[in-house]
């Protein structure tokens, strides 16, 4: 019977050394706690070289990278405050930044709004007062130049609008790679090898289809939308039909895109935490019957395991503050660009022809786009991280 237990005990803990759970590494350092220097016996240990494994090195390079000089946040100094029970940042910060970037911004677009409020009066006079002039015609011949030069403008304007959106889902899906890593290893050491690949994986689909289908398809589908606006003013509407299905078609795969995937992370976040639970319960109540080293084992992992929580959590708040960053100064503008429009619209139509308003509308819906889709992206990894935190650490 001895020797039974005791082959008994050389295979769990083989087993546990190969698994690469939290539990097997629990159990590894355990074993050696007993022999290293400066440890007591209640399996206290420095986490320090836990902490220096996860590669946030490359995460803050892309980080600051893309912030340049508008944020003075450091997702690796944030993730050392909290290890060392303290953390500096506040939301009030970035509220105040994003207060005073809104004032720069709408004091920036505010000649442009007046230019385009100045145009459509004239088109609006070349129409309204053609036929007082005494030729229908030089009316509208006036009013077609006055409109291209509005449209010049509002191409203009639409074209920084989309470069932002771009710009800002590209820098997400880079700061995403950098990040995915390192969030899955402090996973990894948190929770359990289930949930980190799991993760992982989920991640990569998400990111694979996002560049795909938005950088890729929905994005240029935007400008293909706002040129047929335009042009649908010119050519008397018969574009219309054409101009709603496309508008149609962007905005349901944005929603379709954003409820899949939401979906699919929620049901991985839900069920792959509980399945790491139930193998590691499992090991670690084996582990604590083994006799010698059992009460090490079990201490030194419950040490482990909430050391690797804290971890996790730290990492995975800095990546949330992080996006909020990264994507939040680009909202601004393009919010700003859509509001501006949006009024340019309503002050214009009294005044000016049907056709300067609508062409305003058209591109206050097209801004409206974008905006939708780079809130849609940031949501997505927001989510999935705070899925991630909230059933992990719940367990």
């Amino acid at each position: 019977m001895k020797n039974w237990r005791l082959r008994t005990g050389i295979l769990v803990l083989l087993w546990m050394l190969m698994s690469g759970s939290v539990v097997s590494q629990a159990a590894v350092q355990g074993g050696a706690g007993q022999k290293k220097e400066g440890r007591d016996n209640s399996g206290s240990y420095d986490v320090t070289d836990w902490q220096d494994s996860i590669p946030l090195d490359e995460v803050e390079k892309v980080f600051q990278k893309m912030q340049g000089e508008e944020s003075s946040f450091s997702i690796q100094d944030y993730v050392d405050d909290i290890m060392e029970g303290r953390a500096s940042f506040s939301l009030g910060e970035l509220w105040n930044t994003g207060l005073q970037h809104i004032a720069d911004q709408f004091n920036g677009q505010k000649d442009v709004l007046f230019r385009i409020l100045a145009l459509g009066i004239i088109a609006g006079i070349f129409v309204n007062f053609s036929g007082t002039i005494g030729d229908r015609n030089l009316g509208e011949t006036g009013f077609y130049i006055t409109y291209l030069l509005l449209f010049a403008m509002m191409a203009a304007g639409f074209h920084m609008a989309y470069q932002v959106a771009a710009d800002s889902i590209r820098n997400l899906l880079s700061f995403m790679r950098a990040l995915v890593p390192a969030f899955s290893l402090s996973i990894l050491m948190g929770t359990g090898s289930g949930t980190s690949a799991a993760y992982y994986e989920t991640m990569l689909i998400v990111i694979s289809l996002i560049e795909t289908l938005m950088v890729n398809i929905l994005l240029p589908g935007v400008q293909i939308y706002f040129l047929l606006s335009m042009m649908n003013q010119l050519a008397d509407n018969h574009f219309s039909r054409l101009t709603e299905l496309v508008r149609s078609f962007l905005r349901w795969t944005q929603r379709i895109l954003f409820g899949i995937l939401v979906g699919y992370q929620g049901i991985q976040g839900i069920l792959m935490p509980v399945l790491d639970k139930v193998k590691n319960n499992t090991v670690l109540q084996t582990a604590k019957g083994l006799p010698g080293v059992g009460n090490t084992v079990g201490s030194v992992a419950d040490t482990v395991v909430g050391t690797g929580i804290l971890i996790k959590s730290a990492i995975g708040v800095g990546g949330l503050i992080c996006i909020l960053v990264l994507c939040f100064y680009p909202l601004v503008k393009l919010l700003i660009f859509t509001v501006m429009y949006k009024i340019g619209g309503a002050v214009v139509q009294p005044v000016s022809d049907r056709r300067v308003a609508a062409a305003l509308h058209a591109a206050a819906e097209s801004g409206k786009i974008l905006a939708g889709y780079v809130f849609a992206g940031a949501l997505m990894f927001l989510l999935s991280i705070i899925i991630i935190l909230i059933c992990t650490n719940m367990l």
